[in-house]
């Protein structure tokens, strides 16, 4: 199992955190700086917590995300947690975990469109390169 850590990106007005590894409770201090500090420095409306690459997320940490998340919101940025893998969903609902008030999403695009639903999104094509275009 390998370390937590948190990487902070931002998009646009929307900061991106991504948890990796083991979330523990460094790894979600970690988190809370960089949010604050990149909040304070030049303001964002909203923030996903990507947590795909998340090994686990015991009970008590997951409490401790959810302060986190509830702290997003009370100063007013818009939060979704996306990426939860199944494994943990199972988890937490057999511990009995509230998800009251917990806006999820399946992955980060969906997180975003969720967040931004006027923003034009453009798939990947590829183009050879080549003028034509074919029949028109």
């Amino acid at each position: 199992m390998s370390e937590g850590r948190c990487v902070l990106t931002r998009l646009g007005q929307t900061l991106v955190v991504t948890l990796e590894g083991a979330v523990d409770s460094s790894c979600l201090e970690s988190a809370s700086e960089a949010l604050s500090e990149e909040n304070t420095r030049l303001g964002a409306d909203s923030v996903v917590f990507e947590v795909s690459a998340c090994d686990l997320i015991d009970f008590e940490e997951f409490i401790r995300f959810r302060k986190l998340v509830q702290t997003m919101d009370f100063l007013g940025l818009r939060s979704v947690v996306a990426g939860l893998r199944p494994g943990t969903v199972a988890y937490l609902a057999s511990a009995g975990v509230s998800c009251d008030g917990l806006h999820t999403s399946l992955d980060l695009e969906h997180a975003l469109s969720d967040l931004n639903p006027n923003t034009e999104h453009y798939e990947n094509v590829e183009y050879d390169g080549s003028d034509d275009v074919g029949p028109l």
